[in-house]
């Protein structure tokens, strides 16, 4: 995880169309370069170049939709919507939430959790298990002169204790992680069940900007409330293990729209830090904010990593994740089964 370092660039409410466009590269002094590395770097460059133009391959969006739509930055591409919501909308949305009564500190999830538990068995079981298992069979034929299947058994039940007690190591380290994951996210949450008006609204909104997406594939809404003092750490909204830790809530996620439900004059802007500028929006009523976490084929995007920084004044946001495949109950809308 990366802290924040510098003051984020902010975009300033308004409607207009406003392309993004990165601020112009200033050439380097002249230096000698032998051709190899030259290569070398035009390759390298070139293979970014590449990479990158796969996972701008997102969810199609309809430029027209909205009247307050821009583009704020391209590749990765994210876009701003300005009067997204009605502020009737907004405002039902906080008072849904609030009436729910079950608001509770935000869930975080340590994602590929587990990659790191099959990696750290995995070389466990290549490499130092089977030295254990060697060396357990080694002492006991020379120090107790033991043979055949009872000595074969002692260096199987070695490699696989070896084994088991790699897998528990990895266990544990991921709850640590999460641990320490929960104290960076301290806003509360609430998951609503998309029946309410501004749920509606919100829900047809997202279908009317991101065609060929349909609500069986959303997320239900999610209102999170920054109180005074709180923020959210630099991460991801994507998984890289998507297909197995994500599999009983649609798999990986495609999109996400960030809807601001009130405005927010100090503090609480939402920043990609990685991307130029540290590109930061500020939270203004009704205004959506857009991104793609991963490309339409499910490729984890690394460049959107992204915080919310701390918010000086209550801030109250609305979240509608889209996946991969059908969300189904209880992560789902309730009208789509």
């Amino acid at each position: 995880m990366t802290t924040m370092r510098a003051t984020p660039t902010t975009f300033p409410s308004t409607s207009a169309r406003r392309p993004y466009t990165s601020p112009s590269l200033r050439p380097s002094s002249p230096r000698r370069a032998s051709a190899s590395s030259s290569v070398v770097v035009r390759a390298s460059a070139a293979s970014a170049s590449a990479s990158a133009r796969l996972l701008d391959r997102h969810l199609p969006v309809d430029r027209y939709s909205h009247d307050g739509l821009r583009q704020v930055h391209a590749s990765p591409d994210v876009f701003v919507v300005d009067d997204f919501l009605s502020t009737r909308s907004c405002d039902e949305l906080v008072r849904r939430a609030r009436e729910k009564g079950d608001m509770t500190q935000s869930p975080v999830v340590y994602a590929g959790w587990t990659s790191d538990v099959e990696r750290w068995t995995s070389t466990t079981a290549s490499g130092p298990a089977v030295w254990m298992g060697a060396l357990t069979m080694l002492i006991g034929s020379a120090a107790f002169g033991q043979s055949g299947l009872g000595l074969l058994a002692e260096g199987v039940a070695m490699y696989f204790g070896a084994v088991g007690a790699a897998y528990l190591g990895g266990v544990a380290y991921v709850k640590k992680r999460e641990a320490e994951l929960r104290e960076l996210r301290t806003s509360t949450s609430t998951a609503l069940d998309g029946t309410g008006f501004g749920e509606l609204e919100l829900i047809e909104a997202v279908e009317k900007l991101l065609p060929g997406t349909s609500r069986s594939r959303y997320e239900a809404p999610t209102v999170i409330r920054y109180e005074r003092g709180q923020k959210l750490a630099p991460h991801f909204d994507a998984n890289r293990c998507a297909d197995a830790e994500d599999a009983n809530r649609g798999g990986q996620t495609l999109a996400t729209v960030l809807v601001y439900l009130n405005d927010v004059d100090n503090g609480g802007q939402t920043v990609f830090g990685r991307l130029d500028g540290r590109l930061g929006v500020a939270p203004r009523r009704g205004r959506a904010l857009v991104f793609f976490p991963a490309n339409a084929a499910g490729d984890f995007d690394d460049r959107v990593e992204h915080e919310g920084a701390e918010a000086l004044d209550e801030k109250w946001i609305v979240r509608v994740w889209v996946h991969e495949n059908e969300v189904k109950k209880p992560y789902g809308l309730v009208d789509c089964d």
